[in-house]
């Protein structure tokens, strides 16, 4: 069974006293391809420098990596942020040309809509309305860029339900942007009428994390029935994110097959057929 992490974070702190046994743990498992995911300019290139070095060395596992910048760093280019935003993604685009072959998309960027109450949020003396905008702004400039670069957009997407189980304005925001282009919904947390969306108006992937094992999650779970095994494709975003039976530890990429494992029970089908067809979805996608 050959299996890809369509978004791994190896440049994390967590990951550095046992890198070269989490690497094997993830080939044992099936893993035969990381995308190893930027969400700045300094760890853009960190995660390029990682597969160009000791990752890329590893028998039987492929590495890749993005370029881009987190919806949560948008608050940092408050100030004169046309220039700020255009500055670090002109870096971005240097990292880019560093290494075609490796660099295989743009992101993670998009938009993030959960800002109170959430502890991942950056403080911030901005309005919720400012942060959105600027939020946009940077999404936006990501988007030129992946015209631009003719590379697929990988996007987060998340809304705040916390007072509306049904708000959806930051997937709704983001629709209006993407049209055209292809990419990836990561660690898809969309709504049955977003995912119709997505389905009938965009070249969009949407990726599986290990958020789908969640009790709570159990709309993601009944809306795999809608959605045709070639547009699934699936994750780790390690080391956040770890399945249910995992909660509370480090996520790493051996622990996608619980993902796969999920999809095959939500789809009946099974975990061979799962990974066959997510693979070759990757493949195609981001062309590696």
């Amino acid at each position: 069974m050959k299996i890809i992490d369509t978004h791994a974070h190896l440049f994390w702190d967590k990951f550095q006293h046992d890198l070269d046994e989490v690497v094997t743990d993830a080939v044992k498992a099936g893993v035969t391809t990381i995308v190893n995911v930027g969400i700045d300019a300094e760890t853009s290139e960190m995660a390029l420098k990682q597969i160009q070095g000791k990752l890329g060395w590893t028998p039987g596992l492929e590495t890749y990596s993005t370029i881009g910048i987190h919806p949560h760093e948008a608050i940092k280019y408050f100030e004169d942020p046309d220039v700020s935003i255009q500055k670090d993604i002109n870096r971005l685009e240097d990292i880019y040309h560093s290494n075609t072959t490796k660099v295989v998309a743009v992101g993670e960027c998009g938009l993030d809509f959960l800002l109170e109450n959430n502890p991942d949020s950056p403080p911030s003396t901005l309005s919720f309305d400012e942060i959105k905008i600027l939020q946009v702004k940077l999404f936006q400039a990501h988007i030129d860029l992946a015209k631009k670069l003719k590379l697929p957009l990988l996007i987060h997407i998340r809304d705040d339900r916390a007072k509306d189980g049904q708000n959806t304005d930051a997937f709704n925001e983001a629709f209006k942007l993407i049209e055209g282009l292809k990419g990836i919904f990561h660690c898809y947390s969309g709504l049955s009428h977003n995912t119709q969306y997505i389905l009938q108006n965009t070249n969009f992937m949407i990726s599986f994390a290990g958020n789908l094992t969640y009790p709570k999650n159990y709309f993601l779970r009944e809306d795999l029935e809608n959605i045709p095994l070639e547009r699934i494709v699936v994750e780790t975003d390690c080391p956040f994110l770890p399945p249910q039976m995992m909660r509370g530890q480090r996520n790493q990429p051996a622990n996608i097959l619980e993902v796969v494992k999920a999809i095959a029970l939500a789809k009946n089908l099974s975990e061979e057929e799962v990974a066959k067809a997510t693979y070759k979805n990757t493949k195609s996608l981001l062309k590696i």
